[in-house]
Parts: C-alpha cells; structure tokens; sequence
C-alpha cells in the first residue's frame, strides 16, 4: 500500500511542475521516487517538459502494467513500440485486450497470437468486438481449441463471423447443458438433434435444461422437426 506521505510529495512535487515549467525535468527523478502510479501518469501528460523514456523505463522496472497503460492512453510521446513490446510479455489478458482496444496504435496481430497463448477465451471474444482490427478467423479457431463453452455461445450470439455447424460440434461436445441449451435458444442455427443427446444423457445435470427446452419454441421446432423425421424412417 502507498504511504500516505508518498502521495503527498508526489502531490506536491506535481503541482511544482505546473506552475514552474523549467525546473519538471529536474523533478521527474523526485517523482519517480515517490512510486505514485497516478502521479507519474499525470506529470506526463501535463507537464510542458518530462521525461518520458526515464517514466518509461520506471514502470517497466516495477513490472507497473497499470501505469503503463494509462501512458499510453494519455501521454503525447508515448513509446508504442516499446509499450506494445512490454505490454505483450507481461501475462496479463485483460490489459493486451485494453491496450488494443484503447490505445492509438496497437499491434492487433501479436496482440490475437498473445492472447491465445494465454488461452484468453473471454479477451479473446471481446477482442473480436471492440478491436479496431481483429482476425475473426483466427479468433474463431482459437475459441473452439480453447473449448470455453460460455465464450464460444457469446462468439456465436455476437460476432458477425461465426460458423455455427462447426461451433455447434465442438460446444456439443464440452457437454455443458446450460450453454448448450441457451445455443439452442439463440443461435441462428444449431444442432438440435445432438444438443439434444447431451440434455438426456446428463440425466441430473441436464433435468432443468430439459424442462427448458421442452418450454422455448425453438427447441420445440427444432425437436420436432427431428422427431418428425424419425416417424418417416
């Protein structure tokens, strides 16, 4: 936890820096000192002079992604390669997914190959929304080797690319019944029939989602249409 007396110095040193524009490169080395994340951020991007790379370099001494981040949302002389280099390397989905989403240039292609690597099924389904640039191929391929049953129903609820026999085959076969009767209720198409086998065959399990099923129109039309067929074989 930041000491008290830090955020006051850093305070202090701050407001120096704003009302005497000569002396702010000779306080960022007093600024850094005090370990203020939100301090060192704002110095940035008020100060008239500051030292960026020296900031820079602070922060990624101190393994700060939060610090990192916001520089780069409010700095004017932010470093983005450098930034996007670090940002990549530290083991944190959420802030690759922030920075892509947030930041004025990102490299959405490491960006995707990271988050994948991470196995970041939820970052990688809100990459491919909220993402300037997003391979929604790739993205789409990685969810259904991931087998998030969750992220790969919303993929398929929300993403404008999305190949729902093949999301079908695959969610079908987590044989997680709650998602795989919401697919059946909001996919634009879905595999009844199999959907279907999981519910009865996760008999505990599955008895809820049954009684669901058995009560939403769309499965009850995607049911009968396969129980229909039966009759006619």
């Amino acid at each position: 936890m930041i000491k008290e007396d830090n955020i006051k110095k850093a305070q202090a040193i701050y407001r120096a820096g704003l009302e005497n524009n000569d002396i702010t490169l000779n306080l960022v080395k007093e600024l850094l000192a005090c370990n203020v994340t939100d301090y060192i951020v704002k110095a940035g991007k008020d100060w008239m002079y500051f030292d960026f790379s020296l900031a820079m370099e602070y922060f990624i001494k101190n393994n700060d992604i939060d610090g990192l981040y916001h520089a780069g949302i409010y700095w004017k002389n932010f470093d983005y390669q450098c930034g996007i280099n670090q940002i990549l390397a530290w083991d944190n989905d959420e802030y690759i997914f922030r920075a892509g989403r947030f930041w004025k240039r990102f490299d959405y292609e490491r960006g995707l190959t990271r988050l994948i690597e991470l196995h970041s099924s939820k970052y990688i389904y809100h990459a491919g929304l909220d993402w300037k640039q997003f391979d929604h191929e790739k993205g789409f391929m990685a969810l259904l080797g991931i087998k998030d049953p969750e992220y790969i129903f919303y993929a398929g609820m929300h993403w404008n690319y999305f190949d729902f026999i093949k999301a079908s085959e695959v969610l079908i076969e987590t044989h997680n019944c709650e998602f795989v009767y919401k697919a059946g209720c909001q996919w634009k198409w879905f595999d009844y029939k199999h959907g279907w086998q999981v519910l009865e065959r996760k008999v505990i399990e599955g008895r809820k989602w049954r009684g669901k099923a058995l009560e939403n129109e769309k499965w009850k039309t995607g049911l009968k249409e396969i129980w229909e067929y039966m009759k006619g074989m």
